[in-house]
């Protein structure tokens, strides 16, 4: 879309005429347009460039032309057609004939200027404009409101970043769909982010309406008005004035929540270091121009931040990214040299300043070599023709031989001056050289202009790129979070279940053993008052179990002892102990038969089990009362029977002498009966 001022407006101070070109033809004309309606067709048909021949135009002063330029779409860009790059103008007139264009004899009328400049504009020809007008700081960082318990300081800080890191995100979201332009800053932490900043490049009441201000007891999100009101021309820097004082630089940049920057001329001499808290893109910017001409943009990181990309684009330079970010020592070891030679640097060398130098010299180390060979090659041709510029060629893109080319044009370009369009007598004087000359400017300058449009369209590219980058960084964070969050949540509900479980076996055996207490209560009454004796319970006669009995008969006196599975064979070979150390053996009914005559024979009671047991807790059991009264009546038993046994050996004896008292009796008569002859 290309505009004019219209003379004698009656619908305000200023009325335009508008052309709208597409493909250099003429698709649609407006005249008499006042500037309310002017805004409004420029939303209505959201040209790619907005063309005037001279900005001033549009305002009385440049605080109403940023008011005005605000209220355009933010994807439009603003080209002055009669600017060059290197900030000379040019009449319109002259401007078209040199694009091969046929402007009308006689005075441009506004409708056919408004045509022109859209021509010319969408040609490539011109200089873009930006306007920086207020901005706005969103912050989100931790909320001011003090949140009394819940959690320990280490979970509170992770929920914290997370949310921040959670906040960023949305917004960051917001800013891209509505599509303002900004910066962003963050301070990373374990799980999350510290704290970010966005600088909006939109009034507050733009940004209110995508972000609102917020706090809870995690996160704080609030907007500050950032005022500014200005203009100014963006100059390609393909081209620089030979009486330039300012040197070509290549600019190190450590961006954050305290931005470090750090130039170095082509020789590796330093510039300038600064180290600010809160710088956005226009104030770095600012600063590099007010010290230099950028030729490249570094970082100390791989890959560049976003800031970085962005400010070079905004520049019009490439970045530089080494191929591993830098380490610590490495930028220190650089940060040293330099504060050697230069002393001065201590004094602003902070961490941010040592990145941004070390970004720039590891730079300017790559180039190193072409460096040497561009001024070797200078000095062996011999023309008078600026190093530095085509130095700084180099490190934008160009090879030697079209650097020192483009030099030796701007060499033949100081003499030469265009033919004056208006003066006929002049253009019939022209020889056949000149003509050829212009013929061969106006393609050069054709060719300049598509060389700038598909620059620019891959500055546009570059741009998409990083920012689905940025995109994807952001979103690879959060779902580390998350699946750091869902991992440790899984972990929690495990620990949980865990925990139920543990908690309702440790609660079983509370009333497990809240009922032993209470019968080992009541138990003890009844030891105390004969009714209840306790007894040792043991699986099956060992040296080990035999010990446990000795241990308690020493303190105790001899034990009543309960033998789940007794074995005969054990019961024999434990004899001894067992006699000095139980008072009666209890065992289960199905054995009591098989080891009643071993228990006799051991006089060791034996009595079955199941007749006595009262209660059995671990490894006691208590028995009804009876039991020691039984045992010593089994006891009586085995002494009364081994009487009658010794008894019946006894008698029997007797008779056994009796008998041969008998028979020597007999045999005795026998020998008097038949006068000693034996029979």
């Amino acid at each position: 879309m290309g505009i004019d001022v219209e003379p004698g407006c009656k619908h305000g101070p200023l009325c335009f005429s508008v052309a709208l070109v597409e493909n250099g033809k003429l698709v649609n004309k407006h005249e008499k347009v006042p500037l309310h309606r002017l805004i409004r067709l420029v939303w209505e048909y959201r040209p790619r460039i907005l063309a005037v021949d001279n900005i001033l135009e549009l305002a009385r002063n440049k605080r109403e032309l940023a008011r005005i330029l605000s209220l355009l779409p933010s994807d439009t860009m603003i080209v002055q057609t009669t600017r060059l790059p290197d900030g000379r103008f040019v009449e319109l007139r002259k401007l078209a004939h040199l694009a091969g264009l046929s402007p009308s004899s006689g005075k441009l009328s506004p409708s056919r200027t408004a045509y022109l400049v859209a021509l010319l504009a969408e040609m490539g020809y011109g200089t873009p404009i930006r306007y920086v007008e207020e901005k706005t700081k969103i912050i989100v960082a931790k909320s001011r409101k003090l949140k009394h318990g819940g959690m320990s300081a280490r979970r509170y800080q992770r929920r914290v970043r997370a949310a921040i890191l959670r906040a960023a995100k949305d917004i960051k979201k917001a800013l891209d769909r509505s599509g303002l332009d900004y910066d962003l800053m963050f301070r990373k932490s374990g799980g999350g982010l510290d704290s970010a900043v966005f600088i909006v490049y939109a009034p507050r009441d733009r940004v209110s309406k995508v972000v609102k201000p917020h706090e809870d007891t995690d996160i704080r999100i609030e907007i500050e008005s950032v005022y500014r009101s200005e203009i100014e021309f963006v100059d390609t820097i393909e081209y620089y004035d030979n009486t330039r004082s300012k040197p070509f630089i290549i600019v190190g940049v450590d961006p954050g929540v305290s931005t470090g920057i750090a130039a170095v001329d082509l020789n590796g001499e330093p510039v300038f270091a600064v180290s600010r808290r809160g710088l956005d893109r226009s104030e770095v910017i600012a600063i590099i121009r007010q010290y230099g001409i950028p030729v490249l943009i570094a970082t100390d990181v791989t890959p560049a931040p976003d800031f970085v990309r962005k400010l070079a684009a905004s520049l019009r330079v490439p970045v530089y990214e080494p191929p591993a970010s830098l380490s610590v020592e490495e930028k220190r070891m650089i940060l040293d040299e330099y504060t050697s030679k230069y002393p001065d640097l201590r004094r602003i060398a902070d961490s941010h300043v040592r990145d941004a130098l070390a970004a720039a010299v590891k730079a300017l180390h790559v180039y190193g070599g072409k460096m040497r060979q561009i001024e070797s090659y200078v000095n062996r041709i011999g023309l008078d023709i600026d190093a530095e510029k085509v130095k700084a060629d180099v490190i934008r893109g160009a090879t030697i031989a079209e650097a020192v080319e483009n030099a030796i044009n701007e060499l033949l370009a100081e003499d030469y001056t265009p033919p004056d369009i208006h003066d006929e007598k002049s253009k019939h004087n022209t020889d056949g050289a000149s003509q050829q000359n212009t013929q061969l400017l106006t393609e050069i300058e054709l060719l300049r202009a598509e060389n700038r449009i598909l620059k620019k369209k891959l500055a546009e590219l570059e741009d998409t790129v990083k920012a689905l980058e940025i995109d994807l960084k952001i979103m690879t964070m959060s779902l580390k979070e998350e699946v750091e969050r869902d991992r440790e949540i899984t972990m929690l509900r495990e620990r949980i279940l865990s925990l139920q479980g543990e908690l309702e076996r440790l609660r079983s055996r509370l009333r497990d053993t809240e009922e032993d207490v209470e019968k080992l209560a009541s138990f003890v009454f009844g030891i105390a008052r004969g009714h209840i004796v306790p007894a040792i319970v043991i699986h099956d006669l060992s040296s080990e179990t035999l010990e446990i009995i000795e241990e308690k008969s020493r303190h105790y006196g001899r034990q009543i002892v309960i033998i789940e599975s007794p074995n005969p064979i054990g019961l024999e070979r434990h004899a001894d102990k067992l006699a000095r150390t139980v008072l009666a053996l209890l065992v289960p009914s199905r054995h009591y038969e098989k080891l009643y005559r071993i228990a006799e024979t051991l006089h060791i009671p034996l009595l079955v089990m199941e007749e006595y047991v009262v209660e059995r807790i671990g490894s006691l059991a208590f028995l009804d009362g009876r039991v020691v009264i039984d045992a010593y009546s089994v006891l009586e038993e085995y002494k009364k029977r081994s009487q009658e046994t010794s008894t019946q050996k006894e008698l029997s004896i007797n008779e056994l002498r009796k008998l041969i008292e008998e028979y020597r009796m007999r045999r005795a008569r026998l020998l008097l009966k038949n006068n000693g002859e034996v029979v």
